[in-house]
């Protein structure tokens, strides 16, 4: 019975590890916006576009399926879904070829010449247009939207806000994008057509919300068992608990709750048969682990610059109490540090170098801005913060090779 109860919960964990569909904890008002925008286009035949804006792993795809979802299971009104990756669709070309499949008849692809961008373009706007279909709606999920920014004139783009607009067809545009420039990225004929709604998703604000989301994937509605529910909660209050502070680690330098699936998969692997509890010997090694390749490996490539400049992120973060700085300061600092030294450095950082290197934190996830509004602050003033525990970057700064006196340095960053 012990085996057929841990089975069970071993299946239902799974499904809850792999499930994309699900609306994001604090996604709530943006959830209700979303579904009344696509049930418009389905059911009062509405044109609609939006963007959603956030770094991977908060939950964009899985807002747009969940509320996808719920519409076909509200509204009595059939639709069409066309899914698009920038990734896959790496030209316009592309992009309607994939879009014919999902709109068209087999019969119909036999004969369209799907070689002919103008021929291909034409055929589906006239069948968009006809209404062959009995008007029925159409929502466009544009994954890595970004990407397709990049495509010759942006015709693709251009031709479906154009569409979300017209009387013909209802269609509905959702744009999934990690850039938050990504209206500087749009033409002005496209960006015009554009409807100018965005949702910005940044993940759990607190740890509390990043433990609470995974009690809530340990937990799923399928399992019904109190004891297996109350061991699960006992593993997160406890006070002394080791997992709890690694997970914490984790937070603080990716708030992928992506990530934290894969860690979590451990969980229902390593549960023994006759004992439904967390092995928590194999999730604290798991969580180690994780820790270490994507933190410690990535600083331990980096080039002596680069450490001095993260270096003089970390002193910075400690001195003012974790309040943003920009690269202005930074630099004040790593040049007060070549000014201690006596001449010891004698090389001021190259600023061109010193931009290129805070790019690379950036797009790694050492470094994060402040917000989206400083699109027109200069480089220089642009603000942030670090997104890596200082005890931990300390500790990996003693595994890297370099000379004495920036060991020292780094190590300094702890006696403020």
């Amino acid at each position: 019975m012990v085996k057929l109860e841990t089975s069970e919960l071993k299946s239902a964990l799974f499904q809850s590890l792999q499930t994309t569909t699900c609306m994001p904890r604090g996604t709530d008002k943006m959830y209700d916006q979303l579904y009344d925008l696509l049930l418009n286009t389905v059911d009062r035949g509405e044109g609609n576009s939006a963007l959603l804006v956030g770094p991977r792993g908060t939950g964009k795809s899985a807002l747009v399926d969940y509320t996808i979802g719920q519409v076909r299971n509200d509204c009595n009104s059939c639709f069409i879904q066309v899914y698009l990756n920038g990734f896959v669709c790496i030209d316009d070309q592309q992009a309607l070829k994939e879009i014919a499949k999902e709109l068209c008849p087999k019969s119909d692809l036999e004969s369209l010449n799907l070689s002919s961008f103008s021929s291909t373009m034409t055929f589906l706007l006239e069948t968009l247009n006809s209404g062959d279909k009995g008007r029925q709606s159409v929502i466009f999920v544009l994954d890595e939207f970004d990407l397709f920014t990049q495509h010759h004139n942006q015709h693709l783009l251009y031709n479906l806000f154009d569409l979300s607009q017209s009387k013909s067809t209802p269609i509905a545009l959702i744009g999934l994008t990690c850039r938050q420039d990504v209206m500087e990225l749009m033409e002005k004929r496209v960006k015009s057509r554009f409807s100018h709604r965005q949702f910005f998703l940044f993940g759990p604000p607190t740890f509390d919300e990043y433990a609470a989301i995974a009690k809530d994937i340990l937990c799923p509605e399928k399992v019904s068992s109190v004891a297996w529910k109350k061991h699960v909660e006992d593993v997160f209050t406890s006070s002394d608990y080791k997992v709890k502070t690694y997970l914490e680690r984790i937070y603080n330098f990716n708030r992928s709750i992506g990530i934290l699936k894969n860690c979590l998969t451990w969980v229902p692997l390593q549960m023994e048969s006759n004992s439904p509890k967390i092995n928590t010997d194999a999730l604290e090694e798991k969580l180690i682990e994780v820790f270490k390749d994507s933190k410690a490996a990535l600083i331990q490539s980096m080039s002596r610059l680069e450490c001095c400049i993260l270096i003089a992120m970390a002193r910075l973060s400690t001195k003012h109490a974790n309040q943003p700085f920009n690269l202005e300061m930074v630099l004040h600092e790593y040049k007060e540090f070549i000014a201690f030294e006596g001449g010891k450095i004698n090389a001021l950082p190259n600023h061109d170098l010193a931009v290129q290197a805070l790019e690379k934190m950036i797009k790694s996830q050492l470094v994060r801005t402040l917000s989206s509004r400083q699109s027109k602050v200069q480089k220089d003033y642009k603000l942030m913060y670090l997104n890596i525990d200082i005890m931990d970057l300390t500790n990996i700064f003693k595994t890297c090779t370099l000379p004495s006196s920036i060991q020292k340095w780094a190590q300094s960053v702890l006696t403020f």
